[in-house]
């Protein structure tokens, strides 16, 4: 029996594809040790998430759910958003790899609960003071949550989203034992459509940033966790390059003069989107606004690609790096200025927000890299997992809605592997706009339930610019779509089923 292989999950938060060298050849975003891991990987180009959201997404990566399934159909404690704490399951990824011998490790970004103890972190304080001021609803939870060493793993529990991980008392502590401070100048608020969007020069040593820390800690906990005769699954999350932009002189100093072309779809008229768009749109600036975010987002970016760098020097350095699959992935992705001006994510599926970056760099074999056009999800990040790790589902729940990607790993065929993918929706903050994305072949689909539907064809239209969905010509391709979409729903129990054939006329709706 050959010997079981190290798992190293490197997660992003809000990380745009085509800010990758592998992705858009022509992008301004430096990335060099990312660019030497995919020189090693298998490059999948067609991957999206299952909602272009935090919590629902890292939902799906833990169960291997769609968000409709898991109830996190929103971010934490916000509308929409049925399930606030991420229920421990049998089928919950860290449980399933506990019972095949994997030890587990976790640090940085959560944000799938706030803990049990809601006094113990400011977002569960915020929550229990607006409970009490009645605007929220949430006894069941009151003594009940779910952080990283509830569900089996060893390492940090962050509670929350942690807006960019800057004030969580252990990296205050990790500072004040090394005789560190955080320094920022040019500190700016643009008053995004999220709740924190700033952004700043670090000046403090690198060691000072909460990036740095992270990788600080997995590189202690993965070493803690080799010290048993055992296979490690470590997922190390950064906050990054999500908002709030906090960029260290060093990496900002590679974008702070550069001209960053504008966004083919900056100038779009918004006339011919869905409304609910407008909750993102930003039209009162004008491209200086989104080139200044992407100069501070690309340094981010930059920042964490270094951190990663150092990451893998250290396993090489243990003699780990040849016995450790590294799958890199991200939540969703970020509209920076696209399509008008729309900024941020939810409420458009556009693929700015959707489609991810995700490549995985195998261990002990080799293999020639090549970039895999089938689609992928994040779904199916759960059950490659499982599959690299040897656990063989024995009930119902299968791999959930994923699929295993491990065949990529020593063929290109994509022989029986299906031709769509979805993407949920409920919108974010305070409004609830539900939304499903059925990409097959080069059409993309969308639904908006409170609103007109889309229609792109990507292969004449990359940038999703010419919404066909009224045009006579193609009338018979939609209705086909839609029919084949209504028929994935309904093998994946999708519960908006019933009320898209019925709005669309489709006649499974009176069945």
């Amino acid at each position: 029996m050959s010997k079981k292989k190290n798992i190293l999950l490197i997660f992003t938060d809000q990380h745009r594809a085509d800010s990758l060298s592998c992705y858009n050849p022509n992008t301004l975003c430096k990335t060099p040790h990312i660019d030497a891991l995919t020189s090693e990987s298998v490059v999948f180009n067609n991957a999206y998430t299952t909602c272009p959201v935090c919590s629902p997404a890292r939902s799906s990566l833990m169960s291997g759910s769609y968000p409709s399934k898991t109830g996190m159909e929103s971010n934490l404690y916000q509308s929409g958003c049925r399930t606030h704490e991420l229920q421990d399951t049998p089928h919950l990824l860290s449980r399933r790899l506990q019972t095949v011998g994997y030890n587990l490790g976790y640090t940085g970004k959560w944000h799938l609960g706030v803990g049990s103890d809601k006094q113990a972190s400011a977002e569960g304080r915020s929550i229990v003071a607006q409970q009490e001021k009645g605007f929220m609803d949430s006894a069941a939870y009151e003594h009940y949550g779910t952080l990283p060493t509830d569900v089996g793993f060893v390492g940090d529990d962050f509670p929350g989203h942690g807006g960019g991980g800057w004030t969580y008392p252990e990296f205050h502590q990790y500072l004040k034992d090394n005789n560190l401070e955080v320094k920022m100048i040019n500190k700016g608020n643009g008053n995004r459509a999220g709740d924190h969007s700033t952004w700043a020069e670090v000046v403090s040593p690198i060691e000072s940033t909460i990036e740095y820390y992270l990788t600080e800690r997995a590189i202690t906990l993965i070493d803690d966790l080799t010290g048993e005769d055992k296979p490690f699954f470590f997922a190390l999350n950064f906050w990054g390059p999500h908002e709030p932009f906090y960029a260290p002189t060093k990496y900002l100093d590679l974008y702070r003069d550069m001209a960053i072309p504008e966004s083919p779809s900056f100038r779009e008229d918004a006339k011919s989107m869905p409304k609910i768009y407008e909750l993102l749109r930003r039209p009162e600036h004008d491209w200086s606004f989104f080139q200044n975010t992407l100069r501070h987002y690309y340094a981010c970016i930059s920042h964490i690609d270094a951190q990663i760098g150092r990451l893998v020097e250290h396993l090489k350095a243990k003699g780990l790096y040849e016995d450790t699959v590294i799958i890199f992935a991200a939540d969703h992705g970020d509209n920076q200025g696209c399509h008008g001006g729309l900024e941020n994510k939810s409420y458009s599926m556009y693929n700015d927000t959707t489609n991810i970056p995700l490549f995985i760099k195998p261990a002990g074999e080799s293999i020639t890299p090549y970039t895999q056009t089938a689609f992928a999800s994040t779904v199916d990040i759960y059950a490659t997992i499982l599959d690299l790790a040897g656990y063989v589902p024995t009930d119902n729940y299968g791999y959930g809605d994923g699929r295993t990607l491990t065949r990529f790993l020593q063929s290109e065929s994509k022989e029986g592997w299906a031709n769509d993918i979805v993407t949920e929706g409920m919108g974010a903050f305070d409004v609830v706009a539900t939304q499903r994305m059925y990409r097959q072949d080069q059409y993309k689909y969308i639904f908006n339930g409170a609103g007109e539907d889309q229609l792109f064809n990507l292969e004449e239209d990359p940038y999703e610019m010419n919404n066909l969905i009224k045009d006579e010509k193609i009338q018979d391709k939609l209705m086909e779509l839609k029919n084949d979409f209504a028929d994935w729903m309904s093998a994946h129990n999708d519960p908006v089923r019933h009320a898209f054939c019925k709005i669309n006329r489709i006649k499974e709706w009176e069945l």
